[in-house]
């Protein structure tokens, strides 16, 4: 699944950054560890995304890109006052927790006597400023996006993002915090007995139809079961996640060796 692995975060809602350590874990542990730096190898990309943007895009007088716009954005001030310090905040969490950071700004679509009917303008009432970012920042998305993946490298298919955001909800209303660790542990035994599952019908499926050709010589039954098998393990193999001692896989050999 191409997932957007890119967080695109508004102005307004930057402080939510700065709560992420006291409402996520990355590690199961009982401590009361920072794991913060953990977070960075979980976040995706960053893409700060300025719309309106009017001002001059000037550093010290000179000329600047967006990024360096966006480096001089985060900033820090120097000082320990309570206005400093929440100057800072949000910054130095946007600083250690997204080290791949991107900026786009874009200028006011059309004229203000057309902002109050954008949906119904034509592409040729857009100003040619605008089109033009939103044509990089387009193609930046869909060329730099990744496959999201686990820590692991295991890739977060559909199915497998639905069962991680039904944890992280279950996990908030009964009031704990969600791990990150045991999200991804309690989605690996859902994987895995779901693998089971799915291998095991695929041996009774076969096993039922070789039945309709009975009686048959017991080297072609065995022969069979070998092949049935081999096809069960593969389809478990595909389902399957993080079965590193093996449990679930000798699970679906018991399986089909008491039917």
């Amino acid at each position: 699944m191409l997932d957007s692995h890119f967080v695109f975060i508004p102005k307004q809602t930057v402080r939510y950054v700065t709560e992420l350590t006291e409402c996520i874990k990355v590690k199961s542990s009982d401590e009361d560890v920072d794991d913060s730096n953990e977070f960075v190898k979980f976040f995706p990309s960053f893409i700060w995304a300025v719309r309106d943007f009017t001002l001059e895009r000037k550093i010290d007088g000179k000329d600047a890109t967006e990024n360096d716009y966006l480096e001089f954005a985060l900033k820090l001030k120097h000082g320990t006052s309570k206005k400093v310090m929440e100057h800072n905040l949000p910054r130095e969490c946007i600083q250690k927790f997204f080290p791949s950071r991107t900026c786009f700004t874009f200028p006011f679509p059309t004229t203000p006597e057309n902002v109050s009917r954008l949906e119904r303008l034509d592409p040729a009432d857009l100003s040619t400023e605008y089109l033009e970012v939103t044509g990089r920042f387009c193609k930046f998305v869909f060329d730099k996006s990744d496959v999201k993946k686990l820590k692991d490298g295991y890739t977060v298919t559909g199915r497998v993002l639905g069962h991680l955001a039904g944890i992280y909800v279950d996990t908030i209303s009964s009031g704990a915090v969600p791990c990150l660790e045991n999200a991804v542990i309690a989605m690996a035994m859902i994987e895995n007995q779901a693998a089971v599952k799915e291998g095991l019908e695929v041996y009774q499926s076969g096993m039922e139809k070789l039945k309709n050709s009975f009686p048959l010589e017991l080297k072609l039954v065995s022969s069979e079961h070998q092949r049935l098998s081999s096809m069960a393990t593969q389809t478990f193999m595909t389902r399957s996640f993080r079965d590193t001692d093996g449990k679930h896989l000798k699970s679906l050999e018991v399986s089909w060796i008491s039917l």
